[in-house]
């Protein structure tokens, strides 16, 4: 069932247990008044029947359809009845005595014979199909008094009332399933709207398709998620076609050195035995490089961030592990300097890797025996070379993939190191930064925003 339907039947059934509760105590309530008021009427008039019986005059009555003997005090006139329809005196002994010719004889029950004064019955029962309201009263002669009236009309009255009421719910049911279903529409419209961009963007792979939903509240907000995911899909989409062109690219000039070098192979011995050691030395220089390139063209394509859970470590742990790390594999002097670090919620492996591949550029460009120094302060950490360092307008674009100043063109790399600090640290919410230092050198770290614990 669509969520249309749903909303639709769901205000229908409510509209229906409504209208029904307040039809259903409707009904309860007027066939309450109305026999109420038959009982009312018939008691009264039983009162005044039984205060102005004495005994005394011709009643007019007729003998009892008992076969007994008549009561002592006769019936009252058949026209002091009214509005009852029907009346009767029942003897002690039971004898009934019918006052009102034409009229039906009302069942009585033994106990009602040892009625005492002021006791009132009232009863419904029915009498040849029709149903009667019948009060019985003691009677001053001995024997009780009954009087009844016939509920035909009212139960005419209740009738109808139970068709219009009946008429009335169905009427309210069908009017709330056409204003449910409208509600329904306006409501599910944008929703609709948007399942069908999501659909024309799953077959048509097209990113660039504008998701235009004008709501506001929750389906406005799915709405702005929904362009969001997909603005952010589109750019991964961008990054991906240009980390394969860019490496491309670059893999072009290791690639046709290496093939250089694989046809002087072929004839190498033909070359005197110091070029063949420099042609091998170059195959390997190619192979190490091509390697570097596919790493880190790896390690930029996967989602490492998703593999490891964040814990909380001490910036300034992290960074004397690189520290160490790097003077045992390089035998270079690395230096920690850690002013205040402060714990961090990060993937430890991750900020490691960012932290490593700073030493690594800065190794890469200091001269030979020169130290490197990390310093750490708060969640920032900031890796200082002795460099020649970059100009002004190389700066903003040293952390862009295969990106490399032109005075260090020549130096071995791929470009790629400082890209993946910068997608590190971003997938972390912080951000990079690099800036030439007075004394010479570079600085280049990252700072860790809202990480602190």
């Amino acid at each position: 069932m669509t969520l249309r339907r749903r909303i639709a039947a769901t205000l229908a059934l409510l509209a229906l247990a409504v209208g029904a509760s307040a039809a259903i105590a409707s009904y309860l309530d007027t066939s309450s008044q109305l026999h109420g008021s038959i009982d009312e009427t018939l008691q009264a008039r039983a009162a005044a029947l039984v205060s102005g019986g004495d005994g005394d005059g011709d009643r007019g009555g007729p003998h009892g359809h008992g076969g007994g003997p008549s009561p002592d005090a006769g019936c009252p006139t058949a026209g002091s009845f009214a509005p009852a329809t029907a009346g009767q005196l029942v003897s002690s002994a039971g004898v009934v005595t019918a006052c009102i010719d034409g009229a039906p004889a009302l069942p009585f029950r033994p106990s009602d014979l040892t009625m005492v004064d002021q006791h009132v019955s009232v009863v419904a029962a029915t009498v040849n199909g029709v149903r009667y309201r019948v009060v019985t009263r003691h009677w001053p002669a001995g024997g009780v008094l009954q009087v009844a009236r016939s509920t035909q009309e009212t139960d005419s009255v209740l009738s109808r009332l139970r068709l219009r009421l009946a008429v009335f719910v169905l009427i309210a049911t069908a009017l709330a399933a056409v204003l449910g279903w409208a509600l329904a529409t306006w409501v599910v419209g944008p929703i609709m709207k948007l399942r069908d961009t999501a659909a024309h963007i799953a077959a048509t792979l097209d990113l660039s398709t504008p998701v235009d939903v004008p709501a506001s509240g929750e389906v406005g907000s799915l709405a702005t998620s929904f362009a969001a995911m997909v603005a952010a899909v589109g750019r991964s989409q961008e990054q991906q076609r240009r980390l394969v062109a860019d490496a491309g690219h670059e893999l072009r000039t290791p690639l046709t050195s290496l093939r250089s070098n694989v046809e002087l192979i072929g004839r190498i011995e033909e070359l005197p035995a110091a070029e063949r050691q420099e042609v091998v030395a170059d195959v390997l220089a190619d192979i190490e490089e091509l390697s570097l390139l596919l790493t880190e063209l790896v390690d930029l394509a996967s989602d490492l961030a998703a593999a490891e859970p964040e814990e909380t470590v001490l910036l300034g742990d992290l960074a004397r592990t690189v520290a160490a790390r790097t003077q045992r594999r390089s035998g270079r002097m690395v230096t920690v300097t850690d002013a205040g670090a402060v714990e961090v919620h990060v993937r430890p492996r991750q900020i490691e890797r960012a932290i490593s591949n700073l030493v690594d550029n800065a190794a890469k460009y200091s001269p030979n025996g020169a130290p490197i120094e990390i310093a750490v302060s708060g969640v920032d950490v900031t890796v200082l070379d002795r460099g020649p360092g970059v100009t002004e307008e190389d700066l903003p674009r040293i952390f862009d993939r295969f990106y490399r100043a032109v005075q260090v063109r020549t130096q071995p790399g791929s470009g790629l190191g400082l890209s993946i600090v910068d997608e590190i640290v971003r997938s972390h919410g912080g951000s990079v930064f690099a800036r030439n230092r007075p004394e010479g050198g570079l600085a280049v770290g990252f700072t860790l925003t809202g990480r602190g614990g």
